[in-house]
């Protein structure tokens, strides 16, 4: 029988996938553990750590009665994200990487939300960084949306990440993280889930730290194709819910995307060999999501301006792009390259 409780009803699954994080999980966890709601569940799911991980999460089950372990083999942050969902209890989920960590009043916060707007979804804004703690800010205004209306402004009011909300459990119904990629894993499902959720309550107030530190998966080459992916799973779900100004602003983020990851792996990989066969990838996709977007209705003078420079005139791009971040710099502490 569906125990519908109080307790039940407020109870939140907070699920973190563990890979060879020894030296951050004790953080990240205390900061679950500490939080100032104290109904939760903590689903640590060791995804065939090589490192003392593991022994870590049976020693916090051991003393914390609110916390389960799943012990599995490798099979990446997504599959280990799902079996989490599987595992859950609550009414309501959240999600930490096993490197960040929460301010204490953030699930109290996210919480009262959703019940005060009746929200299926909360969202918070994050802070990037090293910072060892983060404090819970004075609350702030609530803009409330409904799926379409978010989804049609999604590059200005939602987020890619997948760890600064709160989900009511039943927008996780027909949604599962897809598996065998190891970055953009967010931006694949985030989509679906806004478009599951009746009401999305956003808030600007910091309560999530992502923590950024050199080991980190997105401090690495790209594969381009793990962008890709995601950009293009959005593109279908925009054109098949006739969201017009979500599909053309994907057409754009895409190409500036597949520039963007060039120069990534540029950086990042001393490989001249891999270098040259990602390059030809690159530009063959670049000059279809060129044709596309370009064609597309809706987009402006200016974007298109813009997608001409990034084209085909990349210097000029690029210098442009770097003039507008010494000025953000001074404004928001922003890094050279950082997608916001």
């Amino acid at each position: 029988m569906k125990n519908n409780s109080p307790s039940a009803f407020r109870l939140i699954s907070v699920i973190v996938p563990v890979y060879n994080a020894e030296k951050y999980l004790a953080r990240c966890v205390e900061s679950v553990l500490g939080q100032t709601h104290k109904e939760l569940e903590l689903i640590l799911v060791d995804d065939g750590s090589g490192d003392g991980s593991g022994a870590m999460c049976d020693d916090f089950a051991a003393r914390d009665p609110r916390v389960r372990v799943i012990h599995k083999a490798n099979a990446g942050v997504s599959a280990a994200r799902n079996d989490g969902i599987e595992a859950a209890r609550g009414e309501w989920i959240a999600f930490c990487d096993n490197d960040d960590f929460y301010a204490s009043g953030m699930l109290a916060r996210l919480l009262e939300i959703c019940l005060e707007h009746d929200a299926d979804i909360a969202q918070c804004a994050c802070v990037k960084g090293t910072a060892d703690s983060i404090a819970t800010p004075a609350p702030q205004q609530v803009k409330v949306f409904t799926a379409r209306e978010i989804l049609e402004n999604f590059y200005t009011d939602a987020s890619i990440y997948i760890w600064d909300k709160l989900y009511r459990r039943r927008v996780w119904t027909l949604v599962r993280f897809p598996t065998g990629s190891y970055t953009d894993e967010d931006q694949q499902v985030v989509h679906h889930l806004l478009g599951a959720a009746c009401t999305i309550a956003v808030t600007r107030e910091v309560l999530y730290c992502h923590y950024l530190h050199p080991a980190s998966v997105m401090n690495r080459g790209f594969d381009i194709r793990w962008a890709t992916g995601a950009l293009d799973d959005r593109l279908d779900f925009a054109r098949r819910e006739g969201l017009t100004r979500l599909c053309c602003e994907t057409l754009v983020r895409r190409l500036y995307k597949e520039r963007y990851l060039l120069s990534m792996n540029r950086h990042h990989n001393p490989d001249p060999g891999s270098r040259r066969l990602f390059h030809r990838e690159h530009t063959a996709l670049l000059r279809r999501c060129y044709r596309e977007a370009v064609v597309s209705q809706g987009i402006g003078a200016k974007t298109r301006l813009f997608m001409w420079l990034c084209r085909y005139a990349p210097f000029i791009y690029h210098l442009y792009n770097w003039l507008k971040w010494r000025v953000a710099r001074g404004e928001r502490g922003v890094r050279f390259g950082e997608i916001k």
